[in-house]
């Protein structure tokens, strides 16, 4: 059957899920489904819909075909049937289409940030590619490990350069409580904290962006983190190494972080 509108729900049949996103804030999780007669047309049609649980969003793969009831965007029931084997060029014309369609604008600004700014297949990741990855499914107990590994991994990277600034905030706040008296030498403590929090905070970055490189080179946490970000971000590429446009972001990042380290200890020196 075709669209069957009947008391503000709609049926729809033989329609082919090719996309997932799961993104932060309302609305977050997106289905992408096209009518399979509509791969026949120069533009196929595109629908996004939406699902309100996690759970509901779990069980739908990619490269299945679905009868749905929905009210206006919102999925009210599903019935899975069969797999459909989508062609190479058909997925690139629906992903072009879904972006022409619904892109928003964080996704448009990461896309022209990137050193792969041309076609579609080399944003993106090829449809095998990206039914293998948001396919992917783990046990329970798999789940929590992976989690609990990759959460203490970030954890370490992030929070070990917040405690080397808090210890140094320690140390300059006894020797000024050890100090007689007030003297302009109080003044350092509110200097360097401030001229090393920048600092602190690229120096976070970077142990970050390692950390996430090194989760992404072990075979036990990789695709957990592949699927989260190609589910977050509508199927683009994740790079296994930095890009350039990270490079460059870091070198300002860094040259503005020393500078106002270099200042605030000179000015420290100073009163």
């Amino acid at each position: 059957m075709k669209g069957v509108p009947s008391m503000n729900k709609t049926e729809r049949d033989h329609m082919l899920l090719f996309s997932k996103e799961r993104i932060a804030g309302i609305y977050r999780y997106r289905l992408y489904f096209t009518p399979i007669s509509s791969l026949r047309d120069e533009t196929p049609r595109v629908f996004r819909l939406l699902v309100r649980t996690p759970f509901a969003f779990n069980k739908f793969e990619i490269g299945r075909i679905y009868r749905l009831v929905y009210s206006g965007v919102h999925v009210l029931s599903f019935e899975p049937t069969d797999e459909f084997n989508l062609q190479e060029e058909d997925y690139v014309r629906l992903i072009e289409t879904r972006d022409i369609k619904f892109m928003d604008k964080k996704t448009s600004a990461a896309l022209r940030q990137t050193d792969h700014q041309g076609a579609s297949k080399d944003r993106y990741y090829s449809y095998d590619e990206m039914k293998q990855i948001v396919n992917y499914k783990q046990d329970f107990l798999t789940s929590v490990a992976v989690s609990a590994f990759s959460g203490a991994v970030t954890a370490v990277a992030l929070l070990l350069p917040f405690v080397i600034y808090a210890l140094l905030l320690r140390v300059i706040i006894g020797s000024q409580l050890a100090s007689a008296g007030f003297t302009s030498k109080a003044l350092a403590l509110p200097i360097i904290g401030i001229g090393a929090l920048p600092a602190t905070i690229y120096i976070m970055s970077i142990l970050f962006a390692f950390s996430e490189l090194a989760l992404l080179r072990i075979d036990f946490t990789k695709w957990n983190l592949i699927k989260k970000y190609t589910l977050a971000w509508g199927g683009i590429r994740k790079s296994m190494f930095f890009e350039l446009s990270d490079i460059r972001y870091f070198k300002k990042f860094g040259i503005a972080a020393g500078i106002s380290l270099a200042v605030s200890v000179l000015l420290a020196l100073i009163v």
